[in-house]
């Protein structure tokens, strides 16, 4: 079975990604074929261009390797320009797996931002958010403009409580709902197309995306 290696930015994404990457093969694409190894933790963009030719050769040697995506948070900055010179230096090594960059403006929890009002409707309770919040559960007019969306997600709940990534960053992955985040979300409409193009580029040597 080939499978999509992810190089990921944190704790919180070693759970979470693989998830949300089977989401993307299975309700978006209906690739039943596909799965998704276990994510490298790449620390940061910074970290990553200082390591890359280890990065990838650690992604390329996991079994059943067919594709590599990398997904990591841009804090400041265009994540399209940033990608680009990102996906310059991969072409410069010449990778044997296709490999596409996904830059989540500024961070992955933008995601649950740009599908709040389906979380709190399924799960308000679990996650503690506030009566108030839970009577009308609405996203930022631009979510992808948020800094700080953990924090921005921690003021919705009831006092006392907040946001915690490791346990609740998976959790709330399984319950984005990829309409609403693709319409509110450049980088999320990003993620799906970059998936897409792994799939049909499988195994292909020197693709790299964008």
């Amino acid at each position: 079975m080939p499978k999509i290696v992810p190089i990921v930015e944190g704790d919180g994404d070693i759970k979470a990604v693989p998830i949300l990457l089977r989401r993307v093969l299975h309700e978006s694409l209906q690739q039943y074929t596909w799965d998704v190894s276990s994510p490298k933790k790449a620390c940061g963009l910074a970290r990553l261009h200082k390591k890359l030719v280890a990065y990838l050769r650690y992604a390329a040697s996991e079994k059943d390797a067919q594709a590599i995506l990398i997904l990591l948070n841009l804090d400041d900055g265009c994540p399209m320009v940033e990608a680009k010179k990102l996906a310059d230096k991969v072409r410069e090594l010449s990778s044997r797996l296709p490999v596409a960059i996904v830059l989540a403006s500024r961070e992955y929890e933008a995601w649950f931002l740009a599908s709040i009002d389906t979380i709190a409707h399924q799960e308000g309770q679990k996650y503690r958010f506030s009566p108030t919040f839970l009577q009308n559960p609405t996203p930022p007019s631009d979510v992808e403009g948020i800094r700080g969306a953990k924090e921005w997600i921690s003021r919705q709940m009831i006092r006392g409580y907040r946001y915690k990534e490791t346990s609740q960053q998976p959790s709330m992955t399984t319950l984005i709902d990829f309409k609403l985040a693709a319409q509110r979300s450049r980088s999320f409409r990003r993620l799906l197309h970059a998936v897409e193009l792994l799939v049909q580029h499988e195994g292909q040597s020197g693709f790299v995306s964008p």
